[in-house]
Parts: C-alpha cells; structure tokens; sequence
C-alpha cells in the first residue's frame, strides 16, 4: 500500500504523521513494523529538469525508432513501477521526482549503450549518482566513452593493485585520453568539468574486477585470487 501523509511534528527525530486516508486495516491485518518516507520539498520540476528529460528522450527515440511520446510514456511507467510511484506528468511533478527521473534515463543509456548527442554529464541533475553510474557501467564522465578507472587516492608505486584493498578508495571513470588527462593535471580537468573522485563501495568493486577483500578474509573464505 502506497499513500501520502501530513507532518504534523518533527521533534528529536521523532516524526508525527497523518495519513491521508486510513491506515488501520492495513496495519491491522499485516501488522507492518516498518514504512518508507520520501520527503517531498514541494517545489515543482524547473524549466533545465524538463528539457534534460526531453533531450535524453529524444536520443532514446533516434536509437530505438519509435516515437519520443512513446518513449517518454514508457520510460515513466518503468520508472514508476520500479519506485513504486505514481503516475506523473512532467508539467508539475516535483523536483525530487525530476532528479530520480533522468537518473533513471541515464542508467538506461549507459545500461543499452545508447548514442546520444551530448554526454550524460551536460543532462545530469545528480552528479553523485551520475559518477556512480559511469563507474558501474564503464562510462568515461566527462565524454562517455568506454571508460577505465582513475585512481584519485595514488595507489603507492611497487603496491600490487591485485591484493589492494579498494573499498573507500576514491576513483572516477574516465577515457584513455582523459585518463591521460588526469595523470597530467587531476585538478585542472576535474575543476573545468566540475566532477570528483567518489568512494568505491563492495558493489562497484565487482562490477569493476577490483579487490574488496583483505588478503586475510581471502584464505579464510578460500576466495579465488
């Protein structure tokens, strides 16, 4: 069951909430424990979110074919069935929702390999997530291109990048020339693109072939090299 409530007190991080329309059957009957809340600032989509939504769709359009009202149709109701949303219409959703929205467009892009006519980094409105999917998927963050990883924490010169521990090293995926790029002038080329290094997690590090386990946990485990 999905519906929206009123906040009626916020003290301490103890938060009061009045449903919109009842709840106690449902709770009655499933005895739920725990709810998701997504705040909603109330501010509506902005002229730069709808246009980065309506250039991303008509690059999907021009790869796939079909027309772009088809393609805007079928993209929110993906998207809204993966969040569990609502149906929404693009003149006055939030903008919480916009954001998500082209995260989950650019995801498509780089998931399909769609060729598009400018890169993502112009039409993203979440650098973080943006970052995170270029790594995920190989993505160069400045062009798009195939991507290799950037090291911005040095891994130290003679260390073996096999058995380096990577959870919470920060890197970036950029091109070769990019990557040559960086080797020359890191904060030069992340200044005049306004990107950053963000943190390796466990899930990247294996989308990425990296070592995330201590050489220790490795014999314990009997883990492949």
């Amino acid at each position: 069951m999905i519906t929206t409530a009123k906040i009626i007190k916020y003290v301490d991080d103890y938060l009061l909430l009045l449903p919109d329309e009842s709840i106690s059957r449902k709770i009655f009957q499933t005895h739920v424990g725990n709810v998701e809340i997504r705040l909603n600032d109330g501010r509506s989509i902005s002229a730069d979110q709808r246009k980065k939504i309506f250039a991303i769709i008509r690059d999907i359009a021009l790869w796939n074919g079909d027309d772009p009202e088809f393609i805007r149709q079928f993209m929110t109701w993906e998207f809204i069935c993966k969040n569990n949303l609502k149906w929404f219409s693009l003149s006055d959703v939030d903008m919480t929702i916009a954001k998500e929205f082209i995260n989950h467009l650019i995801e498509f892009c780089f998931l399909w390999n769609v060729q598009t006519r400018d890169t993502m980094l112009n039409h993203t409105d979440d650098i973080g997530k943006y970052l995170y999917h270029c790594l995920e998927y190989r993505k160069c963050a400045i062009c798009n291109a195939h991507a290799e990883v950037h090291h911005v924490n040095r891994i130290g010169m003679g260390a073996n990048r096999e058995k380096v521990v990577h959870i919470g090293i920060e890197a970036i995926a950029l091109c070769r020339k990019h990557h040559d790029e960086a080797h020359w002038g890191e904060r030069d080329l992340f200044n005049r693109h306004y990107i950053y290094g963000i943190k390796l997690d466990d899930y990247l590090c294996k989308c990425l072939s990296l070592n995330y386990k201590a050489e220790e946990v490795r014999l314990i485990l009997k883990l492949p090299e």
